[in-house]
């Protein structure tokens, strides 16, 4: 179960889509093609030398790609040597078509995934220059979050106790979020919600395939700077789950984050890995790596993170003993 948003990402991704046209990052005038977020992402370089900035810092945060997406971002872009001359982006599909050995319509499909990757990865870097921790969006940040998410019964529940921040006057209302990633179809009415303490569940909206939110409202508001605790409880059948993995990727400054969870001790995992500041698009199917973590006789993992980045995820990941990704 993943926290989180991405409209920046999303963002981010719709420019990358609409530089890959024809001469792509080779266009004579580059700058009249740059969307914002691109232009902030050059940094304060002038206009003959944004090219150049640009180009060095998407081939460097393209290095953190696997090498067939960092191709297909090359040759979208026309950074290759093979496609640097070709001024057609539909022909540099072409010759990555024949380069992978695929049908065109898997090279861009290969493009596409590829730019939803970079997107994260850029999206990551502008937060991170913007400062690390801006102004909340929805006029409170998170001091503390601790989480108890069991495992260990026919149903899933997950205990949140939120400690927040207001940063503005008058701040009423408070928004938490929840992404079920893995299937699209899964049925929004199984999942339950409640507020345990501090406030009262205002409403629970499904606004996409998996994706959840809940308005929460506050006994009393708050005035700039004061503080307040409130507890949810969401509780979901097993088959929601479809991806192993409990992440936060926070949205807005969160200062600390505790996460116990409670594995069945009869059917502990294969393995269990602590996830710290990882791209999202990293836990599409579970990977052993790092240093692994072993529950104690009750079944239980605690982790403890802070000074959590933005757009970056931090939790535990598993790989259960009946895992199988294809289905």
């Amino acid at each position: 179960m993943t926290t989180s948003g991405g409209e920046l990402t999303g963002r981010v991704a719709d420019e990358i889509r609409r530089l890959r046209k024809g001469h792509g990052l080779q266009v004579g005038d580059l700058d009249a093609r740059l969307g914002p977020l691109m232009r902030e992402l050059a940094g304060d370089a002038s206009v003959a030398a944004r090219r150049k900035v640009l180009i060095a810092e998407i081939e460097r945060l393209s290095a953190e790609l696997p090498g067939d997406f960092r191709t297909a971002i090359r040759a979208s872009l026309a950074l290759s040597a093979e496609t640097v001359d070709e001024p057609h982006f539909t022909k540099r599909v072409s010759w990555l078509a024949s380069h992978i050995h695929h049908e065109n319509r898997t090279a861009l499909r290969r493009i596409e995934r590829a730019e939803q990757r970079l997107a994260e990865l850029v999206a990551a870097e502008i937060q991170r220059r913007r400062g690390r921790f801006p102004a909340a969006p929805e006029g409170w940040y998170i001091k503390e979050l601790k989480t108890i998410f069991r495992l260990d019964a026919g149903i899933i529940e997950s205990e949140e106790d939120r400690h927040i921040v207001a940063t503005r006057e008058n701040l009423t209302e408070v928004m938490a979020w929840m992404d079920l990633p893995g299937d699209a179809d899964q049925p929004g009415a199984d999942l339950q919600a409640g507020v345990r303490y501090g406030g009262s569940l205002l409403k629970q909206e499904q606004p996409s395939p998996g994706h959840f939110r809940f308005a929460v409202r506050l006994p009393g508001p708050l005035v700039a700077g004061e503080e307040h605790r409130y507890g949810l409880m969401l509780r979901m059948p097993r088959h929601m789950l479809r991806l192993p993995h409990y992440l936060v990727v926070p949205e807005c400054k969160c200062e600390r984050f505790g996460l116990t969870i409670r594995f069945d001790p009869r059917r502990l995992p294969r393995w269990i890995r602590r996830v710290e500041g990882e791209t999202v698009r990293t836990f599409e199917n579970p990977r052993r790596a790092g240093d692994l973590l072993v529950p104690d006789a009750a079944g239980e993992i605690y982790q403890e993170f802070s000074d959590l980045s933005l757009h970056l995820g931090y939790g535990i990941q598993w790989e259960p003993i009946d895992w199988d990704s294809g289905k």
